[in-house]
């Protein structure tokens, strides 16, 4: 068989993801298996892609009733150790909100749809949702299989994958209004998404632990000194953290996807490969609120940089395209969300965090070569593994490249004032 390959031979996979975890799932989705002849797992993606779970991907080698052989493989998302990550993890609910996104509101989005007479796929298929030694558990199908991958994250998405992904997003957010409007209002959960109003002691924690690099990193990047000066205080950041939470009941508002770049977005190609389909991962950091900040969020991270600046408006618009598509296909019967109210959503005060958090986190992390070290305990520590990271993501000359761009764009654009923050 096709040899094995691990793309993060550091990650360590918990003990009890072992072959009698896997028994009873084999037994309904190959009913035809008579035995595990090998059990390997390896991890799922190379270090840098995921930062608040281990992704493991699990290969069996399968022996069936018939006598034949055949591997079969799932991927695993798990909550990280307590002291690697974890705690943080579990503070925010952040897997309870994945497990009620799996267990309700995706297959919801789905059936509305197929009742629509256009029926899509926004997700794999997640298999198994459970518990083991306190740590919460999701089992999805491996689309690998079926040749769904992900791109390189560091080159940026063309423009033929920047609208399929806008696309997608469009049917997540289409679904999610809808279903509100005919089951009311998601649960409290999703008031939050990466900052949270009880905790924001954690927004400032993670402030402060990149601030000192990355402000002495901006003085190498060559950008001018009124941009420089437009950096926000700690107060001024908890401010903006508070203020993404705030949502208009006159804005058209969705249930975001609130981690929207490259590495959660499959993509799969035709014969003549040419992009096909693509399908949504990691429902983390979900909330209701604005369709900006998803935008603000992907166009940020994710689009090409020859793309980035010179798209900008025109993604906004081809998403918007498709939000009215979705809508109008789910027969939405609500007023529907004007191109220009879109492109003031951008500008507006609570939606500027899904601006400058990418900004300071994300975008330097994806541009970033894969390094074993590249995780959220090495990232938010303050000894000198964690100094030297951060100094590396933010000197590093592709992400120079781009922040020198991007940063006095929002600048220019009055996102970055953070004096409306006082």
């Amino acid at each position: 068989m096709e040899k094995i390959e691990n793309p993060n031979e550091s990650l360590v996979i918990p003990k009890w993801l072992n072959e009698d975890k896997f028994k009873v799932l084999l037994s309904k989705d190959e009913p035809n298996y008579n035995k595990i002849l090998q059990f390997t797992p390896v991890a799922a993606i190379p270090p840098g892609s995921n930062f608040t779970s281990i992704l493991a991907r699990v290969y069996l080698d399968l022996e069936l009733k018939d006598g034949s052989l055949r591997r079969q493989s799932y991927v695993v998302k798990t909550t990280l150790e307590l002291d690697k990550g974890g705690r943080l993890v579990e503070e925010f609910r952040y897997f309870q909100k994945e497990q009620q996104m799996y267990s309700t509101y995706l297959p919801a989005f789905e059936q509305l749809y197929r009742e629509a007479g256009h029926p899509i796929q926004l997700v794999p298929k997640c298999l198994e949702i459970g518990e083991m030694d306190g740590y919460l558990y999701f089992i999805f199908e491996d689309l690998s299989s079926q040749e769904f991958v992900t791109v390189d994250r560091s080159k940026g998405l063309d423009m033929e994958h920047m609208n399929m992904s806008l696309r997608k997003l469009a049917e997540l957010h289409a679904a999610s209004v809808v279903y509100e409007d005919r089951h009311g209002p998601y649960s409290i959960d999703f008031e939050h998404g990466f900052a949270h109003k009880d905790n924001t002691e954690h927004s400032r924690r993670g402030f402060d632990a990149k601030v000192t690099e990355y402000k002495a990193a901006m003085l190498t990047w060559g950008i001018e000194e009124r941009c420089l000066e437009n950096f926000p205080t700690p107060q001024q950041y908890i401010e903006m953290c508070l203020e993404s939470l705030k949502t208009d009941a006159n804005d058209f508002n969705v249930l975001t996807h609130g981690d929207f770049w490259s590495s959660n977005i499959l993509f799969k190609y035709n014969s003549y490969n040419n992009l096909d389909k693509a399908l949504l991962l990691d429902f983390q950091h979900c909330k209701w609120g604005s369709p900006a900040q998803d935008l603000l969020f992907i166009i940020t991270i994710s689009a090409g940089r020859e793309l980035r600046l010179r798209e900008y408006d025109n993604f906004v618009r081809i998403y918007w395209e498709h939000l009215i598509d979705c809508l109008a296909i789910l027969s939405h019967k609500k007023l529907l969300p004007q191109l220009r109210d879109l492109n003031a959503a951008l500008y507006k005060k609570n939606n500027t965090f899904y601006a400058f958090f990418p900004v300071m986190s994300h975008l330097s992390t994806v541009l970033l070569p894969t390094d074993k070290d590249s995780n959220l305990h090495t990232l938010m520590s303050q000894d000198d593994a964690g100094r030297s990271l951060r100094t590396r993501l933010y000197t590093n000359p592709a992400f120079v490249e781009v922040i020198k761009e991007v940063y006095p764009f929002y600048c220019n654009r009055g996102l970055f004032n953070f004096v409306d923050y006082d």
